[in-house]
């Protein structure tokens, strides 16, 4: 830096008031929120008169959000939202045997002498679980399986007792 000459000093200093002015500008620049939002806004218009599918797209799905917080709102407030007290006529309590679920025992089931309660309800899922002809399926595949593997039990010991009875012949 001695050995620099005034000239080429003084053109450092204008240099840097130069990139100071410069970083002055880009900052108040940047800093200009509102503009820089009003130039955000005009691109994006720009874009969306482009190729408007994402502006669709979300409308789209603003939508179906409002509809669904629409629809959540009118189940919940509707009897059939409430699992645990359902009406006594629905598709669900139909299919039941014993009625739906918390009711006390039906006019039908209070004029049957020995057909009350508990043991009424359990037995009438039992009976039906009878008729059903997927349970009758799953229970003959069971017994099938235990067959096998009962035989495979047997085998395998009758094995066990012959290698026994062939290694005392040798010995």
């Amino acid at each position: 830096m001695a050995k620099d000459s005034l000239p080429e000093l003084e053109l450092a200093t204008v240099r840097t008031r130069e990139h100071l002015t410069d970083t002055v500008n880009e900052i108040r620049r940047r800093s200009d929120v509102p503009a820089r939002t009003r130039l955000a806004v005009a691109k994006a218009r720009q874009r969306w008169h482009r190729d408007p599918t994402p502006l669709v797209a979300m409308g789209v799905t603003a939508a179906a959000g409002v509809a669904a917080i629409v629809v959540g709102i009118a189940i919940r407030n509707s009897p059939a939202g409430h699992l645990a007290e359902p009406p006594a006529t629905t598709a669900f309590t139909a299919l039941l045997p014993f009625g739906a679920r918390g009711d006390g025992p039906s006019a039908a089931e209070q004029s049957q002498p020995g057909r009350k309660g508990r043991k009424a309800r359990a037995k009438a899922a039992e009976e039906s679980l009878e008729r059903d002809p997927q349970h009758r399926a799953r229970v003959k595949q069971r017994a099938g399986i235990a067959a096998v593997q009962r035989r495979a039990t047997k085998n395998r010991k009758q094995a066990a007792k012959r290698s026994k009875q062939a290694l005392k012949a040798k010995g």
